[in-house]
């Protein structure tokens, strides 16, 4: 039965592929591999295709009628005010800025979502400095990244000094993307933002039209949106490229149809009680059930938070505590997500070395 740590660690198996050839169990590896992509709902797949045709399509169009609804006179002024950044500053601000967006709409969407498969945790970006080993003088390479999880599906954004990229990719290839076996060609992003210059600073642009950081509320709902939809399969034809939509609600303005009721239950969920014999649980069933308690506890922060008025300090605390939560749960999932890639690396190492 399926459960999401495990998953996590079967997909290691197969997500670190440099050892693959020289694995000691490959039909396990094969085994993982397929019950992991059965895990996909074929409704899932499909708004996956529909979403990444029109995000090439229509984005353009989209931002260009943002553009003529919002002007842009009072940014331009605030950002010849602005004091010089460099290329990789400006993919910082820009990232942030959806990122704070990111933040607003998680928690709202949340209260509805809690104890689902579309509970969405957000991990905000970070410098991430790898070396390029292709190069003799091994240069040092900065990029900018963060991302929003559900239980299947990722939303993964990258920024280097040229672009920012964001991808919505089946939870099972996490580990593959950021170990950096997967690239643009193998996963193509939903959404590309180029950088450029203009009077000597950077700008962005998002299919030949521009995006602005003041930009970010209107793509951060449109990307949160196409997140949900492809987790929950479900979609409307009016949910997309509503600059005057309210924040993303599940089942409302965003994945109609859900049915939370309909939702499998996990493995963790299965285990209500706390007979556990420690002697035979292995790492990935501690961490299904600290998993467990989490959610459990941020159920009842947010049905706290709905009892008292959204302006008092009551809610003010009940958010931070769920803040805090959340960003447990992250650091919980981020721990074993390295543990699991280590692991497995060291032990097909160790496989290579023996020669079998």
């Amino acid at each position: 039965m399926s459960s999401k740590f495990r998953d996590m660690w079967l997909s290691g198996k197969f997500a670190l592929d440099r050892f693959k050839d020289k694995v000691e169990d490959e039909r396990e590896i094969k085994e993982a591999a397929r019950a992991l992509h059965e895990l996909i709902p074929e409704s899932s797949k499909a708004v996956y295709s529909d979403l990444q045709l029109r995000r090439g399509q229509e984005t353009g169009r989209w931002l260009k009628s943002l553009s003529e609804e919002s002007p842009q006179q009072e940014e331009s002024k605030q950002q010849a005010q602005a004091p010089a950044v460099d290329t990789f500053g400006a993919t910082r601000i820009w990232l942030d800025a959806l990122f704070k967006e990111f933040a607003s709409l998680t928690y709202g969407f949340n209260e509805n979502a809690v104890g689902t498969d579309l509970f969405v945790s957000m991990e905000r970006p970070q410098v991430l400095e790898t070396k390029d080993e292709t190069v003799w003088y091994n240069p040092v390479i900065k990029s900018y990244q963060g991302r929003l999880t559900t239980r299947y599906w990722s939303l993964f954004a990258r920024g280097d000094d040229k672009k920012i990229s964001v991808f919505i990719f089946p939870a099972e290839m996490t580990l593959r993307f950021k170990s950096g076996q997967t690239g643009d060609q193998e996963m193509p992003p939903f959404l590309v933002a180029e950088q450029g210059q203009a009077d000597g600073k950077p700008t962005w642009k998002i299919q030949g039209e521009s995006a602005p950081a003041s930009l970010a509320p209107f793509i951060a709902k449109e990307m949160f949106g196409d997140l949900i939809r492809v987790a929950s399969g479900k979609m409307s034809e009016n949910e997309l490229f509503n600059s005057k939509s309210d924040a993303p609600k599940l089942g409302e303005n965003v994945a109609v149809g859900f049915d939370a009721n309909a939702q499998p239950k996990s493995q963790a969920e299965a285990n209500t009680g706390l007979d556990i014999n420690v002697d035979e649980m292995s790492v990935f069933e501690a961490c299904d059930i600290l998993d467990k308690v989490i959610d459990k506890e941020l159920k009842r922060l947010y049905a706290e938070a709905g009892k008292v008025e959204p302006a008092s300090p009551q809610a003010q605390n009940a958010r931070q505590q769920i803040s805090a939560a959340e960003a447990f749960r992250m650091r919980v999932v981020d721990a074993f997500e390295n543990y699991t890639q280590e692991s497995h690396s060291i032990v097909g190492a160790e496989t290579v070395a023996a020669g079998k």
